[in-house]
């Protein structure tokens, strides 16, 4: 079969919220879409980001070798599959977002499979007219007679539990979108930034309060007087004190301190002491002045959890501002270790 390359201005970003957030942004052109049609030489899963490489014949009869960059391995498990489904040999044809730097990569957004079928990275979105009545591979079923949900359901226990992130729901992620009220030194911060060589393309760099976009599971555990939220993404451990006298350490660090207390069933969170670096994953900064105030908002049948994150920092921004999202409890999921491996740009 002829490998074909074909290419199409879209009306509309073709986005791909699971792989957003990794800071793909300036990396790929994501006003217009590619298809490729190759065959699979490598697969890699792996976070932040999978990898598939596949040979393509460009116009001139010449195979061409191209990288589709996938979800991370974390949003595979997470839809109970592994990528089985993809195999080394696969004729395949990928569609996805191509290189703004001339380079021979797509960022993937769906794969149409030799068996007909079709898989995608997170969108949860048939788009190839071709597969199999718009069959999506690899959806997670959510078993309730599964031992690990039973043992879920039977340990649930108010806020404490693993909660999740319905990706393709724009109320729910991402939250950090842009449009801050940044100051003269916040635009100069912004000015700055290189989309292809910024600390957020490595392993184990977003703090408080970007982490809280994550799209993957996190967990709250009672332990003595503190309250732990473990994070998938990066393996990631804030720890909350709930006794009003905790001292906070001079130096500041990539979560900071945070300082915990109840409104009834609501949670609240006031942290301080964070690490200047990068508040959005768009090159926006912050300072060490930073301060966020979190409120974790479970409904009374704990299916659902609204948050807020209140912001204020006067050496970047303007005036203090909210973001929103909300979570959701799915009792089949948990938060399963990151193994995180670095990326070469």
């Amino acid at each position: 079969m002829k490998k074909i390359i074909i290419i199409f201005s879209t009306i509309f970003a073709f986005t791909n919220p699971a792989l957003a957030h990794h800071s793909n942004v300036g990396l790929f052109d994501t006003d217009v879409t590619i298809e490729l049609e190759g065959t699979i030489t490598a697969v890699s899963w792996r976070n932040p980001h999978g990898f598939i490489v596949f040979d393509v014949e460009d116009e001139s009869g010449n195979i061409v070798q191209y990288s589709a960059e996938t979800a991370a391995i974390s949003v595979m498990r997470n839809r109970g599959i592994t990528g089985d489904a993809i195999q080394v040999g696969d004729e395949v044809t990928v569609a996805g977002s191509p290189s703004s730097r001339g380079r021979n990569e797509i960022l993937a957004s769906n794969i149409l499979l030799s068996s007909g079928y079709e898989f995608d990275f997170g969108t949860r979105s048939p788009y190839f007219p071709a597969g199999k009545a718009g069959n999506l591979v690899g959806y997670i079923n959510d078993d309730e007679d599964d031992a690990f949900t039973q043992a879920a359901i039977a340990n649930a226990d108010g806020i404490f539990r693993t909660w999740s992130t319905i990706m393709n729901d724009r109320a729910a992620f991402p939250m950090f979108t842009g449009g801050y009220p940044l100051n003269e030194a916040g635009e100069a911060f912004l000015a700055q930034w290189d989309a292809a060589d910024n600390e957020l393309l490595q392993c184990g760099t977003k703090g408080t309060p970007l982490i809280m976009m994550t799209p993957f599971p996190i967990e709250f555990v009672q332990v003595g007087d503190t309250i732990e939220m473990r994070i998938e993404e990066y393996d990631s451990l804030r720890i909350i004190h709930m006794d009003p006298n905790a001292v906070a350490p001079e130096e500041h660090s990539l979560f900071g301190f945070s300082r915990g207390h109840w409104e009834g069933k609501t949670l609240v969170v006031e942290t301080d002491h964070i690490k200047a670096g990068y508040f959005g994953p768009t090159g926006e900064g912050q300072s060490d002045q930073i301060t966020v105030v979190e409120r974790f908002m479970p409904a009374a049948d704990f299916q659902r959890m609204d948050y807020s994150l209140t912001v204020t920092d006067p050496v970047y921004f303007t005036e203090p501002f909210e973001l929103n999202k909300y979570f959701v409890w799915l009792p089949h999921m948990r938060v399963n270790p990151y193994e995180c491996l670095e990326r070469e740009y």
